[in-house]
């Protein structure tokens, strides 16, 4: 007898190199069998994918139409390397895929939206830095906090079609700079955030005090360098979103 793992992995290795990479006694009455076995295990998974491509890209859906999303779909399943991920991985590429094969970029930037909102949800537990974890601190101290962009934080700079279709739903979108994804508790939150706090952004990948996170945003080179009280603002305006963790 086979465990259901064992199974599932035998079905895989025959459907990718062929039934000859079947084990002895997988299914009886020989080549016939096995052959209509992987068929059958090959529609359902085929089916599967489909099934989760649909539930990761809902708006994507609703915006390509369903026949076409269908269709793409189908197509996307063909990309090398897409059919050996794991059924909760399978929509990776698929804003990659679709800005490839020349789908609007309005398609490929809601696409890769709606994977960082799952991505967002699915990272790893963190607590955030609020406001209220440095309420009371010395100026010193406060600036010699390390911080991060928090596991589930993430920042996206999309075509502005899909901050009008976001922003029917999320008030302030429409016009904003970028749209913050955020995971302060149990549900993901999506934000309007401007310039500067995208600036900032891009420097807490890794650890940094927030005296260097300063400084280092004070050397914006742009006409319309912000001020240091512009920046302190959008600092707060992450932390208020949860984008932010400490660190140590």
């Amino acid at each position: 007898m086979f465990s259901l793992e064992q199974t599932q992995a035998a079905m895989m290795r025959g459907l990718d190199h062929g039934p000859a990479h079947l084990p002895d006694g997988l299914f009886r009455g020989g080549r016939t069998r096995a052959l209509l076995g992987m068929k059958v295990h090959a529609n359902t998974v085929s089916h599967a994918r489909l099934v989760a491509l649909e539930d990761t890209f809902p708006r994507t859906r609703v915006l390509l139409g369903h026949e076409q999303f269908n269709e793409l779909s189908r197509r996307y399943l063909d990309w090398p390397g897409v059919a050996a991920r794991p059924l909760a991985h399978i929509g990776q590429d698929f804003a990659a895929f679709l800005s490839a094969v020349g789908e609007t970029r309005a398609a490929s930037d809601l696409a890769a939206f709606e994977w960082a909102w799952l991505e967002s949800y699915h990272a790893a537990e963190a607590a955030i830095l609020a406001l209220a974890d440095i309420a009371g601190v010395g100026e010193d101290a406060l600036l010699g906090i390390v911080l991060m962009r928090h596991p589930a934080a993430r920042l996206l700079h999309t075509d502005r079609a899909v901050h009008q279709i976001l922003g029917e739903e999320v008030s302030g979108l429409g016009d904003a700079d970028s749209i913050l994804l955020t995971r302060p508790q149990e549900q993901v939150l999506v934000s309007p955030a401007t310039s500067v706090m995208s600036a900032i952004f891009t420097y807490v990948d890794k650890p940094v005090s927030i005296c260097n996170l300063l400084e280092s945003c004070g050397e914006f080179e742009r006409k319309d360098r912000p001020s240091p009280d512009d920046i302190m603002a959008a600092l707060i305006a992450l932390m208020e979103a949860g984008a932010l963790q400490r660190v140590g």
